[in-house]
C-alpha cells in the first residue's frame, strides 16, 4: 500500500469522514423521503415547514459530499477514490430527480385535496 492510500485510508476513516459518508449516503437521503411523505400528506397549503426541510436538507447534501470529497478524500459508494467529476454527476442526478419528486409531491397532493373538496 503506499503512502498516498495509507493517507486516504486515515481520513476516511476520521469522525468527519464517517459522518460525512454516512449523511449523503444515508441520512440526508432518509430525510429527503420523510420530507416528501410529509409534502405529500400535508393537503392544507401549498408550502409548508417540510418544504424548507427538503431543500436544506438537499443543499446539506451537496455541500456535505463536496467537502468530503475536496478535504477527506471521499470515495464513491463502490470504494472508488471520488473527484470533483463525480461529484457534480451527483450533485446534477440529485437536484434533477430531487425537484422532480418535489413537484410530483406537490401536485398529487394539490390534485387529491381537490378531489376531496369535490366530494
Amino acid at each position: 500500500m503506499s503512502a498516498r492510500d495509507s493517507q486516504i485510508g486515515d481520513r476516511q476513516s476520521t469522525l468527519p469522514g464517517i459522518m460525512a459518508r454516512l449523511w449523503w449516503m444515508l441520512l440526508g437521503n432518509i430525510l429527503l423521503a420523510f420530507s416528501i411523505i410529509f409534502i405529500f400528506e400535508n393537503r392544507g397549503s401549498f408550502f409548508h415547514a417540510a418544504d424548507g426541510v427538503f431543500w436544506i436538507t438537499l443543499a446539506s447534501l451537496v455541500l456535505i459530499r463536496y467537502l468530503d470529497i475536496r478535504f477527506l478524500d471521499g470515495c464513491t459508494a463502490t470504494g472508488e477514490h471520488a473527484s470533483i467529476t463525480n461529484w457534480i454527476r451527483y450533485v446534477a442526478l440529485l437536484i434533477a430527480c430531487s425537484t422532480a419528486v418535489w413537484v410530483l409531491a406537490h401536485v398529487a397532493s394539490y390534485l387529491l385535496a381537490a378531489r376531496a373538496a369535490q366530494s
